[in-house]
């Protein structure tokens, strides 16, 4: 059975400007691109979503990957990390230590 979820605003454009990063990852790297990436992640709706620093992006809400099982995890941008206490990822709500 298949249905259709309403899912967070947030979380969708956190999602997209995530992947708009992302991109930066993927072929050589460019400059120009680079200042494309940023001039798009300073417009609404992707504004606020995150930030993009010497060590990559960084969302400012959760895509919910740890809630995907068997295990889930935490993203490679995941706002969670930056929480994390004596420099180890926190535990993801909702699990175990």
């Amino acid at each position: 059975m298949t249905g259709v979820v309403r899912l967070a605003d947030g979380l969708v454009w956190g999602n997209a400007a995530s992947a708009l990063a992302g991109s930066l990852n993927v072929g050589p790297r460019d400059a120009a691109r680079a200042a494309i990436v940023r001039h798009l992640l300073a417009l609404p709706p992707l504004d606020g979503t995150g930030e993009l620093g010497p060590a990559g992006f960084v969302r400012r809400s959760c895509c919910l990957y740890y809630r995907v099982p068997p295990g889930g995890g935490l993203c490679g941008d995941c706002a969670l990390v930056r929480t994390s206490v004596g420099g180890r990822p926190p535990t993801p709500p909702g699990t175990s230590a």
